[in-house]
C-alpha cells in the first residue's frame, strides 16, 4: 500500500472539502436538479466536518497529499443496539484506486466502532457512484432508505381525484395512525409510535413548521392524505438544507385506494403548492424496504442518495 492510514485532523478539513465537492460534482452530472450551495459555500461543508473532529475518522496520504477521508458522523442508540452514522459528506475520495481507499478506511474505523460497541453501521453514499456502492454491498451493506429529487413542474394537469387542502388537522389522526401502524409490518419492520396522543402530537409539529396538508376524503372520511414543506435544518436532506427545496415529508393511503390514481392526484396537488411557494425542486425520503411506495416515488422521482446499513456480530 502506497499510502498511510492517519487518524482524520484539522490540517485536512480544508482539502476533505474539497474531495467531497468533487464527489458532489460528480453526482450532480447525474442528479442535474441538485442545488449549488455546496459549491458556493465552501465553508458550509468544512463547518460540518469540523463539527465532527472529535469522532473517529481515517484520512488517508500519499506524500502529504489527501486521497480520501472518513469521518464517523455520530454514534446513538438504535434497533436496539449502538448505531454509527457516516454521512454523505463525512467521506470522499480520489476516482483512482477508490475501492482500496474505501476498504482500507472501513476496515480501520470498523474496528474502532466495534470497540465502542457500535455494531450498526449506515453510510450515506450518492445514488450514481456504482464504485463505493459495490464496495460497500462486498462488506455486507444492504440499502436502507432513498433520498429522491423531481422539479416543482406539474405531472399531469388533469384531476381525476378531488384533493383538499385541510387546515383541522383532528380529522387525520385516525388515518394518521393507520400509517404508523404500516411500518412495523413486513418487509419494512420499522418501529414507530402507534398511540393516538404521540399521531396528534406529530401532526401538530408539522403545523408548527408551517406544513400543508393535501387530503383525498371519500364520504367524508380521509382516505388518503400528503404533507408537504420547505425542508428544514433538523430534517432530512441535509446536502438541501437552505437550497429553495420543498419535501414531501409524509404519505398514505389506505390500501383500497391504491393504485388508482389517488396518490398521483395529492402529489400533483403537493408539486402545484411548491410550485405556487417559489420552490425549486421537491424531494423525498423513505425506506428502501417499503417497496410499494417505493414504486410510487420511482414514477416521479430520482434518487441522489442512499443510506445503507450493516449488522456486525454484537458479541465481539
Amino acid at each position: 500500500m502506497p499510502y498511510k492510514l492517519i487518524p482524520f485532523s484539522q490540517e485536512h478539513v480544508q482539502e476533505a472539502g474539497q474531495l467531497f465537492t468533487q464527489s458532489y460534482q460528480r453526482e450532480q452530472l447525474h442528479s442535474p436538479l441538485l442545488p449549488s450551495r455546496v459549491m458556493d459555500e465552501p465553508s458550509w461543508i468544512r463547518a460540518v466536518l469540523q463539527s465532527k473532529l472529535a469522532n473517529p475518522g481515517i484520512a488517508v496520504l500519499e506524500r502529504g497529499r489527501l486521497l480520501a477521508y472518513m469521518v464517523t458522523g455520530g454514534q446513538f442508540p438504535w434497533k436496539g443496539q449502538q448505531a454509527v452514522m457516516v454521512h454523505e459528506y463525512c467521506h470522499a475520495a480520489v476516482a483512482d484506486g477508490k475501492q482500496a481507499l474505501y476498504q482500507n478506511m472501513y476496515q480501520a474505523l470498523a474496528q474502532e466502532w466495534v470497540n465502542r460497541h457500535a455494531h450498526l453501521h449506515l453510510i450515506g453514499h450518492f445514488a450514481h457512484d456504482d464504485i463505493l456502492r459495490e464496495t460497500l454491498y462486498q462488506f455486507g451493506f444492504g440499502a436502507l432508505v432513498a433520498e429522491q429529487l423531481r422539479d416543482a413542474s406539474a405531472i399531469d394537469p388533469r384531476q381525476d381525484h378531488v384533493v383538499k387542502e385541510e387546515q383541522d388537522i383532528s380529522k387525520l389522526v385516525d388515518l394518521h395512525i393507520e400509517h404508523t401502524r404500516y411500518y412495523p409490518q413486513s418487509p419494512i419492520f420499522l418501529s414507530r409510535f402507534t398511540d393516538r396522543p404521540s399521531a396528534l402530537a406529530d401532526l401538530e409539529a408539522h403545523v408548527q413548521n408551517g406544513d400543508v396538508f393535501f387530503v383525498s376524503y371519500e364520504q367524508n372520511e380521509p382516505r388518503a392524505y400528503m404533507i408537504v414543506g420547505e425542508s428544514t435544518v433538523e430534517g432530512e436532506g441535509f446536502l438541501l438544507q437552505k437550497t429553495n427545496t420543498a419535501q414531501v415529508k409524509s404519505a398514505y393511503a389506505r390500501p383500497g385506494m391504491r393504485s388508482k390514481g389517488v396518490g398521483k392526484a395529492l402529489l400533483q396537488s403537493a408539486i402545484q403548492w411548491s410550485h405556487q411557494q417559489g420552490y425549486e425542486r421537491v424531494f423525498v425520503e423513505h425506506e428502501t424496504a417499503n417497496f410499494t411506495g417505493g414504486r410510487f416515488w420511482g414514477k416521479y422521482f430520482t434518487p441522489y442518495l442512499y443510506f445503507s446499513m450493516r449488522y456486525v456480530d454484537n458479541q465481539l
